[in-house]
């Protein structure tokens, strides 16, 4: 299935998302990850911008904070092979 970037973008701006994609040795990775201003480190809530704009200028790519690592992943929105929003956030 393909999943629509400027939707999973705004998924993850709202909630927690569990993404299964593959990664470019063709292992498979799931991560929980998110947008979500209250679940950023502190010092990126204030360059929310530059998240927007990192977002416009790399369609291919989406990078998200890793809850569960505690730091930021990216992933090729063409690689995903699975999504849903966490309800409980973790």
């Amino acid at each position: 299935m393909l999943y629509e970037r400027d939707r999973l973008l705004k998924d993850l701006r709202d909630y927690v998302i569990e993404v299964t994609f593959k990664k470019a040795d063709s292992s498979m990775r799931i991560m929980r990850c998110t947008l979500d201003p209250k679940l950023l480190p502190e010092t990126y809530i204030t360059e929310e911008e530059k998240e927007k704009t990192f977002h416009r200028e790399n369609p291919d790519v989406i990078t998200a904070w890793d809850v569960q690592v505690g730091g930021w992943r990216s992933f090729r929105i063409d690689s995903v092979q699975y999504a849903q929003i966490i309800p409980d956030g973790y």
